[in-house]
């Protein structure tokens, strides 16, 4: 007898085909997954914590937080100021420098804020105050120069009392400490502005110069 093409297999559900021999596929996953689930929420949670060691020995072994400043490094932030200190000195005495009246209010503002910050730092400190310079009476350029001089005198009380400390060992109460970075971070930043401004200056100065030969 021919197997008529009408007669076909009725559709089945979804889930009711079997494995050989077993239960259904879908059942055996669902199974499977729920023993998988169970065995997870017996085990218990792993931790990162290596044997034998306490939690008061992973605090010990921490890499320390940055240190705060140090007689280095506001030895550094001094010496820093310093070689400012210098180039304007230099650019001061360059020949024919005109300063525009802007140019010298900003100049003589800078350099008299600079000498506050480091006269406060100093004294924080307890640093020697040293005796004004004598002054240079060279005019407004001469001005500048002592004002110069001035920093340049608190610049090295600053240096002489800061390794004076260090070699005997002296300690400075931390928020004193985090004080004088700030006042001689202020002269810093005062001192590096007149710098840029005055090798502008210097610079338009030489570029006429050369215009003129």
């Amino acid at each position: 007898m021919v197997d008529r093409p009408d007669r076909l297999d009725p559709t089945r559900k979804i889930g009711e085909d079997k494995l050989p021999g077993g239960p259904t596929q879908d059942a055996t996953q669902g199974k499977s997954f729920e023993s998988y689930m169970e065995k997870a929420a017996q085990q218990p949670a792993e931790t990162k914590q290596p044997p034998g060691v306490s939690p008061f020995d992973l605090v010990q072994n921490q890499t320390p937080l940055m240190k705060g400043p140090t007689f280095d490094s506001l030895l550094a932030q001094v010496n820093s100021a310093q070689g400012m200190l210098g180039d304007i000195n230099n650019d001061l005495q360059t020949k024919n420098l005109k300063l525009k009246p802007s140019q010298r209010h900003t100049l003589r503002s800078k350099l008299t804020d600079a000498n506050s910050y480091l006269k406060a730092a100093n004294t924080d400190m307890g640093a020697k105050t040293p005796p004004p310079p004598t002054p240079s009476g060279g005019g407004i350029l001469g001005k500048f120069l002592d004002y110069v001089s001035e920093g340049q005198g608190n610049l090295a009380a600053a240096q002489e009392q800061l390794k004076d400390m260090s070699k005997k060992g002296d300690s400075i109460n931390p928020a004193d400490f985090l004080a004088i970075q700030l006042k001689l971070a202020h002269a810093q930043q005062e001192i590096e502005y007149a710098s840029i401004m005055l090798s502008k200056a210097v610079e338009v100065t030489r570029t006429l110069m050369n215009i003129q030969l």
